[in-house]
């Protein structure tokens, strides 16, 4: 498996349907107002520590993971836009991005999903055949 930047450098992941959440108390809650808020996100997880524990929770091997050298995400983003929008985000995984988001859990009471609960939903989703990729 290949990742972006250090695959051991730490990582704030945050679980799509907790954003959704907590962007619905920030919209109807007046004491999010005045302020910028992280929303519930989990203990930072490297690159590494997320595949294995994914790959656990599939009941496949740990994975080989290896870093994709910047040079060829460059080169790849003279021909591809998504590849190249990557350099814009690079500081997030050569060192370490964690986010702290205890201030949004004090005030609202709303704590992230835990990570293997996450990471099964996310894989339920990934075999349901409704969202199969067309053959």
């Amino acid at each position: 498996m290949s990742v972006l930047g250090d695959p051991d450098a730490l990582h704030s992941w945050t679980f799509v349907p907790d954003v959704g959440r907590a962007l619905a108390v920030l919209g109807t809650d007046d004491r999010a107002w005045g302020r910028a808020w992280h929303v519930p996100t989990g203990p930072p997880t490297s690159q590494r520590e997320m595949a294995g524990r994914f790959c656990a929770l599939a009941g496949l091997p740990a994975p080989k993971v290896r870093s994709i050298p910047w040079a060829v995400v460059s080169t790849v983003g003279l021909f591809s836009s998504e590849m190249r929008e990557l350099k814009e985000t690079r500081y997030q995984f050569d060192r370490d991005f964690v986010l702290d988001s205890s201030a949004f859990t004090r005030t609202f009471g709303t704590e992230p999903t835990p990570l293997d609960d996450a990471l099964s939903t996310t894989l339920d989703v990934a075999r349901a055949p409704e969202v199969a990729p067309a053959r």
